[in-house]
């Protein structure tokens, strides 16, 4: 997706963890996301932000702690580690719904190779109490209609936002169907700052429809499933 022009602009600064990046980071953004190189599940996220006098608060899961110095606070970190390789980006100020973030899934499916790609379906991910990742099954969040959301939200949304959104997913499933030809299904994970910008923040090829049957309003998941067959 790098190499795609109008998709670079939605795509957060990334890196493959080192010490040596980690400062640079750190030094660049203040707050940090380290994330497990095809993980899955928002497992082994971690959030590091850098509290002066080198003392940095380690976020992961519903745990926080303060740990003090450079090369302390890369081995506490490492310690954390899936055992994937790591990639650096800075935090996206995700936007909040009272105090806790949230993100979008978009569902963008077609249904063979020829075909045109389609959003059939979007949904916004409330994390739970005390976490950073949005992922409803480890961190107890909900599901709510990305609409919703947006309006709870402390996001200054565009008129245009939900419109940007799908022109972001189906220029990013373009690019990721060019590269596997048999993909037919993205589940697209989206954040949305607090000043109403989109950004990717991973694609998942076998996506859980799980979050869309925990709608009120079944019309997407209906969609979804129609475009499988």
């Amino acid at each position: 997706m790098v190499a795609h022009a109008f998709l670079r602009d939605y795509l957060p600064a990334t890196r493959l963890f080192t010490p040596e990046t980690l400062w640079e980071y750190v030094e660049d953004y203040e707050k940090i996301m380290l994330k497990p190189s095809g993980g899955g599940g928002g497992a082994g996220i971690i959030q590091l932000t850098d509290k002066g006098n080198q003392r940095y608060l380690v976020h992961a899961g519903n745990a926080k702690r303060i740990v003090e110095g450079r090369d302390k606070t890369v081995s506490y970190v490492k310690s954390l580690f899936r055992p994937k390789p790591y990639l650096l980006q800075p935090l996206i100020p995700l936007g909040r719904i009272n105090g806790r973030p949230f993100d979008v899934r978009v569902m963008v499916q077609r249904r063979s190779s020829k075909s045109t790609w389609l959003v059939t379906g979007w949904v916004a991910k409330l994390a739970g109490p005390g976490f950073v990742v949005t992922n409803v099954a480890r961190s107890r969040g909900k599901v709510l209609p990305l609409q919703t959301a947006i309006r709870l939200s402390n996001v200054d949304a565009p008129d245009d936002l939900l419109a940007e959104i799908k022109k972001v997913a189906l220029a990013a499933a373009d690019a990721l169907g060019k590269a596997y030809p048999t993909l037919r299904g993205i589940g697209l994970d989206l954040g949305v700052d607090i000043e109403g910008k989109p950004w990717i923040i991973e694609a998942n090829f076998r996506p859980s429809l799980s979050l869309f049957r925990k709608l009120k309003d079944q019309t997407f998941y209906r969609r979804i499933i129609a475009m499988q067959k």
